[in-house]
């Protein structure tokens, strides 16, 4: 015996009549009924229901309404329902925009590195503003919520959405790399940052800070290389997508054992999967370069004088005050640190300019300075000078959050090549290329110091030989990924030769090769060049330096700074994840989620 299937209300297609709305004063609520005298729904639309209720609790009442009145009754019933939905309606309206206007203030101020207590300042101005253009708008205004706990709280919701936003976009990348530094803030935690740069088969750039751990006790390569596999599990990286890891050259980074490196080398062999390249920070290698020039018998005379001068405030005072009377071009001396990359060439710079404004100076103090009226001495300044001025604008070069990796080696490359025509032209006094140098020949009588010179550029030319070894060794697929057009294709991998003859084949390529290399790579067909393709995706997502360490140190130095020490680890990452983040917080997103608008504070 077959039973039949339970009826559906959905199946009986009932439909509201319009004749239940004066006969029982109910209304049509969807694909409901609401009573318009006590708000009550009907769920199923069958007459009896009605009926029963109406009879049940209102016809008492209500049956002596006939005709015309009946229908007007009925008529301020509705009308009255339908203004308390639309007050209700509105009022919750006014609390999201509310609510969004203050996570974009937040927005703003975590943006800026502001204190959270700025949000208050923030809000007294907006009803200064309100009260004078807008006096109608200031109960609004009044509404909104710009606590400091507040505000704190925003922060922390827009900071956990810019996460989730990028491990939305992590799933998609074919390749990946990883940059990698630490570094103290003012309450000596060590901040470890992990910036990725994923790229996706459609040659999509994702450049973010991914996580900031906040260590406490020992930084070893292993308390790092732990640190780096919960990121990987927290953001659903693939190992096998890994293409570079990006670090500078501490024993707990470099280290081939013991170290981040080697404990990254063993953990892909465990997992069968390619090593990533390992990438000593340029900028830092350049630098280390730099401090390998031996020039300590110009610089550390020319640090004795500047910190006599600058270290007491009645000296320093008195020396500007000298720098005005002459009416020198400059008004002080800059303070060298080795910190500081850039600083070195400056002071030696600024010191030739003003060193005679210098001597006067020590003279009335008592303390003259003999190396100041030394040529000799001085044309070791001037050299010194020079070589540190060419070795700051190839700092400048390499700095950047977008640069190819391509592109850096070429700075590199163009002042290797630099450094052997220097080296040629100083044999036979050529100065050139030597501003301070050549100002200098004008005026002294002593030689110029060719041996002196010859030395320093020579011992340049290994340094730099010796740290961009590794580089070196890439120099050919580098050269390919920068521009495939000019490349050996005997002398390429195997598996795109085939692609690169086909590219260097087509005139439309050329063509569009032209308007910039990302784009280019773009517009090659997957179809046809899968493995070139495939072979650009890798190169693009490759970190040449930390340079975003770097500066989001230099963030976290303004951010948690002596007036704000007791900034927690937490507050401090989304603060420094909101301020470099390229992506927008998605507001609408944020509040739907919350179950209420505003919370108590």
């Amino acid at each position: 015996m077959e039973w039949s299937k339970k009826r559906k209300i959905g199946d009986e297609c009932r439909q509201f009549q319009e004749e239940w709305r004066l006969k029982y004063f109910f209304a049509k609520h969807g694909e409901k009924a609401l009573c318009v005298i006590c708000n009550e729904i009907v769920s199923v639309l069958k007459e009896y229901n009605l009926r029963r209720h109406y009879q049940t609790k209102h016809e008492e009442k209500y049956r002596q309404w006939e005709g015309e009145e009946r229908s007007e009754k009925f008529s301020k019933l509705h009308h009255q329902i339908s203004f308390q939905k639309a007050m209700f309606t509105k009022l919750s309206d006014d609390n999201e925009s509310v609510t969004n206007a203050s996570y974009k203030v937040a927005y703003i101020l975590a943006k800026r590195g502001k204190p959270f207590t700025d949000g208050e300042l923030v809000k007294e101005c907006m009803l200064e503003v309100a009260q004078e253009l807008c006096p109608e708008m200031l109960k609004k205004f009044s509404n909104l919520t710009l606590s400091a706990t507040t505000i704190a709280r925003r922060v922390e919701d827009i900071g956990e959405n810019i996460v989730d936003q990028l491990k939305k976009s992590a799933t998609n990348f074919r390749y990946f790399s990883i940059a990698m530094d630490e570094s103290l803030d003012i309450s000596s935690t060590s901040q470890l940052l992990v910036f990725i740069r994923g790229v996706d088969e459609k040659l999509n750039v994702t450049q973010e800070l991914a996580d900031m751990h906040s260590m406490y006790g020992t930084v070893t390569g292993e308390d790092i290389f732990t640190k780096l596999l919960k990121t990987f599990s927290e953001s659903n990286l693939d190992w096998s997508n890994f293409s570079c890891l990006t670090i500078d050259g501490g024993k707990n980074m470099s280290g081939v054992k013991k170290g981040l490196v080697g404990l990254v080398k063993e953990e892909c062999k465990k997992r069968n999967v390619p090593q990533p390249m390992f990438v000593h920070c340029m900028i830092h290698q350049q630098a280390l370069c730099a401090k390998y020039l031996d020039i300590s018998c110009v610089l550390q005379p020319v640090v004795k004088i500047v910190n006599y001068i600058r270290s007491h405030g009645l000296n320093h005072r008195q020396f500007r005050i000298l720098l005005k009377d002459n009416e020198s071009d400059f008004q002080d001396l800059p303070y060298y640190t080795t910190v500081r990359w850039l600083s070195c060439g400056k002071l030696l710079t600024r010191m030739l300019e003003i060193r005679k404004d210098v001597m006067e100076f020590l003279e009335t103090k008592g303390k003259p300075e003999p190396l100041l009226n030394d040529e000799n001495w001085l044309w070791k300044l001037a050299f010194a000078a020079d070589i540190t001025t060419h070795l700051n604008l190839l700092n400048l070069k390499l700095q950047g959050q977008e640069n190819f990796i391509s592109d850096l080696y070429v700075h590199i490359k163009a002042f290797r090549l630099k450094l052997r025509l220097f080296l040629q032209q100083l044999q036979i006094k050529n100065l050139t290329h030597f501003p301070e140098c050549h100002k200098l020949k004008e005026q002294a009588k002593a030689e110029f110091p060719v041996n002196y010179a010859c030395d320093l550029i020579s011992n340049l030319q290994k340094q730099f030989n010796e740290r961009f070894a590794e580089l070196d060794e890439r120099a050919s697929e580098i050269r390919i990924f920068q521009n495939p057009f000019e490349a050996v294709v005997l002398d390429c991998p195997n598996e795109i030769q085939l692609e690169l003859l086909e590219i260097q084949a087509n005139d439309n390529l050329k063509d569009k090769f032209k308007e910039g290399l990302i784009d280019f790579y773009k517009f090659l067909p997957k179809t046809d060049f899968p493995n070139m393709k495939d072979f650009a995706c890798k190169y693009v997502s490759l970190f040449g330096t930390t340079y975003l360490c770097e500066q989001t140190f230099s963030r976290m130095k303004y951010v948690k700074n002596n007036l704000r020490s007791n900034l927690t680890d937490n507050h401090l990452k989304s603060l420094l994840t909101i301020g470099t983040s390229n992506l927008k917080p998605e507001v609408s997103a944020i509040t739907a989620s919350k179950k209420q608008f505003h919370h108590s504070h």
